[in-house]
């Protein structure tokens, strides 16, 4: 909640500055008598904001065994074992170990949502929307190791290392927006529609003493050093879909320039591989408005 109040109030300090660039233009119209009229036709837009994922699709990089990104497909290689067994004799004077748990809560950062797109208004109340928007989302958390023999005065003793992924997903989204109180400068809207998302995982490892393993198997079979074993690139993800509503305020600086800060709810299909059910996601965004016109106003 924390974070979200602070990005609104980062939203909020990008639209001050640009009211009090020019006191003879800006400022003057968005505080004058006249009275503003809707925009027509056609306008481009271009957004950027925050973006939280839903927990649910961040678990596909918890390493569980039910994961096609396991950590037991590390743990099950040969050489990469015994490197691991070489660096905890190192480190921790101890050569044998096992999985003792991984990440039950894990979850995505917070991360920035940027995009453009078009809008066609019919009239000053309704407007087709046309977006695409791009987010890169991470995933971090611990998992957990048992190693033998236990430490000193402990009947059992345990390491925790880094488990991470990260995915991209592109937002294209198709909506209606419904503009009201049109006759004046601050306005509030609402929008709704539908959403394809494309979701790319970058990456699925975990980290051992500083080094590196990555859970998605990109060999045709057992990484064997030395044997010239051939790698494969791996697309996961995929498309899903799903609907989103948005509400906020549009702030009219002129006839042909203003900004909307709202919130967007998403109800949408993360492809993911075992994690691809339905769930909300949200966006807090800021979004700049420009008609054509205002470049046809300048000549």
């Amino acid at each position: 909640m924390k974070t979200k109040i602070g990005l609104t109030l980062i939203i909020f300090s990008f639209i001050f500055p640009l009211m009090a660039t020019t006191p003879d233009s800006t400022v003057s119209y968005a505080f004058s008598k006249e009275k503003p009229y809707g925009p027509k036709g056609w306008e481009f837009v271009g957004n950027f904001g925050a973006y939280w994922g839903n927990k649910q699709q961040a678990a596909f990089y918890n390493g569980s065994k039910n994961n096609v990104n396991n950590i037991n497909y590390v743990f099950s290689n040969y050489t990469w074992i015994n490197e691991i067994k070489n660096k905890l004799s190192e480190t921790v004077n101890r050569d044998s170990f096992m999985l003792s748990a991984t990440p039950s809560k894990m979850k995505y950062s917070t991360t920035m949502h940027v995009g453009f797109g078009a809008r066609y208004n019919f009239n000053e109340d309704w407007a087709l929307n046309v977006e695409f928007n791009y987010a890169k989302l991470t995933a971090k958390d611990f998992f957990t190791i048992e190693v033998f023999p236990s430490f000193d005065n402990e009947s059992h003793s345990y390491l925790q290392y880094p488990i991470f992924g990260s995915e991209s997903r592109t937002n294209i989204q198709v909506g209606v927006v419904r503009t009201l109180n049109t006759t004046k400068k601050v306005r509030p809207f609402f929008e709704a529609g539908a959403v394809l998302t494309n979701t790319h995982v970058k990456e699925s490892k975990i980290m051992i003493e500083d080094q590196p393993y990555n859970l998605v198997n990109i060999y045709s079979g057992n990484y064997i050093p030395n044997t010239n074993a051939q790698e494969y690139e791996i697309r996961q993800g995929g498309i899903g879909f799903g609907g989103y509503f948005g509400t906020g305020l549009k702030i009219m600086f002129t006839n042909f320039i203003s900004c909307e800060i709202y919130g967007t709810l998403y109800y949408q299909q993360i492809n993911l591989e075992n994690y691809a059910g339905l769930n909300f996601h949200e966006a807090a965004m800021f979004r700049f408005v420009l008609s054509p016109g205002f470049f046809a106003a300048k000549e």
